[in-house]
């Protein structure tokens, strides 16, 4: 009975989950800043076109020369896909995330682009260089992902998705997957990781000698939510 009511509950919100992006100003003051930040200001789309103007032109070089075993790492969510419609939903309920929730938006298949994204991912598949999409998105999500990322023009076959399996399956875990050519990639073999992005910290290994910002690390903007 408990498991009835909550199959519910789960499709009574995730009919209800539309978000009218056409917002009156009444209600644009509603929307704390972070999230109005996001959604209304020219400033974030012209860092985010801009991080990824100065990645293509720092690594256009090192791509052009690249071959099929190299990849770029790329995080999903407010890296790739803009996800702040989520954020506007929650904020409209009186709601805080939740594991649900998140999972009923991803089938929704209704992310937008993050600014500057697909004028990047279509100069990359210009080269042989691959796209390892790498997010803390659980792997039972994968299917809407990519039907996502299929209607925002920026899927392709060749592209490799390392979603969460559970709670220890760690980004370092899946990076370290990627570079010895073990687990989930055994079948492709190690690969030589050109670059990284990301919007949070623990999307990128420790910088060192040739892992650096701002060189072949490009970390975007994102005051919606994180670990401070």
């Amino acid at each position: 009975m408990k498991s009835k009511i909550y199959i519910l509950f789960l499709i009574m919100w995730g009919c209800s989950f539309k978000v009218d992006t056409n917002f009156d100003t009444s209600k644009e003051t509603k929307l704390p800043n972070d999230i109005r930040w996001v959604t209304n200001s020219n400033e974030y789309k012209i860092l985010c076109e801009q991080t990824y103007q100065n990645a293509w032109d720092n690594l256009s070089g090192v791509l052009k020369n690249a071959n099929a075993q190299s990849c770029i790492i790329m995080d999903l969510d407010e890296t790739v896909l803009d996800n702040s419609n989520y954020q506007v939903g929650l904020t409209e309920k009186n709601e805080t995330y939740n594991p649900e929730s998140w999972s009923l938006w991803v089938n929704l298949e209704e992310a937008k682009l993050v600014p500057g994204a697909k004028v990047f991912i279509d100069s990359v598949r210009t080269t042989q260089t691959r796209l390892v999409f790498l997010s803390n998105r659980m792997a039972k999500n994968e299917l809407p992902t990519m039907n996502n990322m299929i209607n925002l023009g920026i899927y392709e076959e060749n592209d490799i998705f390392l979603l969460r399996i559970d709670k220890p399956d760690k980004k370092d875990v899946r990076r370290a997957e990627v570079i010895q050519g073990t687990g989930r990639i055994k079948d492709i073999g190690p690969m030589a990781v050109l670059a990284y992005f990301g919007d949070a910290r623990h999307d990128f290994p420790d910088p060192d000698d040739y892992y650096m910002f701002g060189k072949n690390m490009f970390m975007f903007p994102n005051p919606m939510y994180g670990k401070w």
